[in-house]
């Protein structure tokens, strides 16, 4: 199983503890650390939890990753990604 594969399981597994998108997206910068980056975090939310491509194109604008561009608030990214963090 590869470092994404770990994460995205362990991912899946914070999520039934009740963990929400900001706090998952926190998990995965710190499990991957310097490996995290753009498609680090694509590759990992899109195996934990099938999020279209087009979705995490949008959610890296995600203020707290810093990734430089137009921003979105932790409420954005929250609603962002709640469509595939219910249930």
């Amino acid at each position: 199983m590869s470092d994404l594969e770990n994460v995205a399981d362990g991912l899946r597994v914070a999520h039934a503890e009740g963990k929400g998108a900001v706090e998952l997206a926190v998990l995965s910068m710190d499990k991957l650390g310097s490996g995290f980056g753009v498609i680090s975090f694509i590759a990992v939310f899109r195996m934990a939890f099938d999020v279209p491509i087009n979705v995490l194109q949008r959610a890296q604008a995600w203020e707290r990753f810093g990734w430089g561009g137009a921003q979105i608030s932790d409420e954005e990214f929250s609603g962002l990604l709640a469509p595939w963090l219910t249930g």
